[in-house]
């Protein structure tokens, strides 16, 4: 009688032994449905199908609390990319509402399953998407989220939604009740109806916008629908200077202090970025159990970063890793945040010396940090995530945990010869090394081949939807600049001209 289950064999499997991450050498993993039966050393089950993926990691999939799952972002991160991140926005949106969002539910269906194709190509198993509105009329609507729930279960990836909901368009804009109140209840609303429970691949969260667009008291009123329905709300914040010239002056306190008052430092409470933040404000963090979600490429592409991964380690915060920029590897994003975080703990600058010979320490009030290591960062892209969704069952390899596995391939002259591999996969390997990835018990990835994918025309069809979406920079722009202007190319580009026929 057959037992319907698969048995997976790798040079290496990382896997939970009940207390932390380790590494089975020439290791196994078993699941059946949707279900891990077994991680380590010689399963002693029947099984059906043997797949032995050679000079490999075997892992779980990783979770992306900041997953970019629009071409908004890619914009910014490519295209409109800041040459000084200190000169102001090199996109200035035009003010006022917006009539009504440009965009066609085929644009969405594209744009969101290409982008979702890219996360599990890049061994993404579990995303919780950023919120992507530069053009909307006003925010991210249930309806395109509803579009976005259709597409997440079509490419079988697992998913956290929400719509998101604010309280005016801009900083220095004028609050706007109805459309305040409509966008909460929707948020409110789609959340209920996607609550999931355990078979749900989608399940919801609260997404507000910042504080500096968002009134309190609706933030209170998310925090507390959060705990009552028992999941994650997820609010930027801390991110950029911006930020604090506006919540200081306005409420005489700076980001997390408000956040304390208002009852949000709650173990449902995700933010990503924490950069502008205090010693005793990480302690407050970790105290309340938030979760700080980290953005290594999407940090530095404005020109910004965590002073310290090992610091906030130190105090207690729950660290986990999104991408929210192109590209979406998660790989890189891990091998960033190591560099810059062991930059930032050897403190050897060297623009920093004087003519005299002498080097000024940048960081001289603070103290130094233990420094981490390559499982500190697999740890925030897998285990950690998946503490911050509050499961047990993701982000490891475990019996009993769901089948969310991904390979990663080390039998690669680029690779380079392998001593440790998590060390190897944090410094040496990128997101085309993943060649495999299961969701769910289900192969989503085979070989780098997505079943079922269609990848030249989704690839044709996305380029479409970009290259019309380009042209609404020059339409929204507030200084009426053209997109060649907006967006000059990185060198001079020569176009063949037409011949006469």
């Amino acid at each position: 009688m057959k037992s319907g289950t698969t048995l997976m064999r790798g040079k290496y499997v990382i896997a939970f032994d009940g207390r932390r991450q380790v590494v089975y050498e020439d290791g196994e993993v078993a699941y059946r449905g949707d279900t891990i039966l077994f991680a380590g050393h010689d399963y002693p089950g029947a099984y059906d199908e043997l797949w032995d993926t050679g000079l490999s990691i075997i892992s779980p999939g990783f979770i992306d609390l900041e997953a970019d799952v629009d071409t908004d972002h890619a914009n910014f991160d490519v295209v409109l990319f800041k040459k000084d991140p200190s000169d102001g926005p090199n996109w200035a949106p035009a003010p006022g509402p917006r009539a009504a969002d440009p965009y066609t539910d085929e644009d969405f269906s594209i744009r969101q399953k290409y982008s979702m194709a890219q996360l599990i190509l890049n061994g993404i198993t579990t995303m919780m998407p950023i919120a992507g509105e530069r053009f909307h009329a006003w925010s991210q609507t249930a309806h395109e989220f509803e579009i976005m729930a259709g597409t997440a279960k079509e490419m079988g990836i697992r998913a956290y939604l929400g719509p998101s909901f604010k309280s005016r368009l801009s900083r220095t804009g004028q609050n706007d009740p109805v459309r305040e109140a409509k966008s909460f209840r929707e948020a409110v609303e789609y959340c209920e109806k996607y609550r999931g429970d355990e078979s749900s691949l989608i399940r919801s969260f609260l997404n507000p916008c910042q504080i500096s667009v968002t009134e309190p008291g609706i933030l209170q009123e998310a925090m507390a629908l959060a705990q009552k329905l028992d999941i994650p709300m997820r609010l930027h914040a801390c991110e950029e200077d911006v930020e604090w010239r506006y919540v200081l002056p306005r409420f005489g306190k700076t980001t997390v202090d408000l956040f304390e008052e208002l009852g949000l430092l709650t173990p449902k409470l995700l933010m990503p970025h924490a950069l502008t933040v205090k010693n005793s404000e990480l302690k407050k963090l970790a105290d309340a159990g938030v979760t700080v979600v980290h953005t290594p490429i999407a940090e530095a592409n404005y020109g910004a970063g965590l002073f310290s991964y090992a610091k906030y380690l130190e105090y207690g915060i729950n660290l986990t890793i999104g991408t929210d920029a192109q590209p979406v590897d998660m790989i890189q994003n891990l091998r960033l945040a190591w560099h810059l975080d062991r930059l930032c703990a050897w403190r050897v600058l060297f623009t920093r010396y004087g003519e005299d010979g002498s080097m000024a320490d940048t960081f001289a009030h603070e103290r130094h940090y233990p420094m981490t290591d390559a499982a500190d960062f697999f740890n925030a892209a897998t285990l950690n995530g998946a503490k911050a969704l509050g499961r047990t069952d993701i982000g490891v390899l475990q019996a009993g945990a769901k089948a969310d596995i991904i390979v990663v391939d080390l039998d690669d002259l680029a690779v380079g010869p392998v001593e440790d591999p998590v060390r190897t996969l944090v410094v040496s390997c990128v997101g085309n090394n993943v060649t495999h990835a299961v969701i769910n018990g289900v192969v989503r990835m085979k070989d780098r081949k997505i079943p079922g994918l269609d990848e030249e025309a989704l690839k044709r069809d996305a380029q479409r939807v970009y290259d019309r979406f380009l042209t609404l920079y020059g339409k929204y722009e507030a200084h009426g600049r053209t997109l060649e202007e907006l967006c000059p190319p990185s060198m001079p580009v020569y176009k063949r001209k037409e011949t006469k026929k």
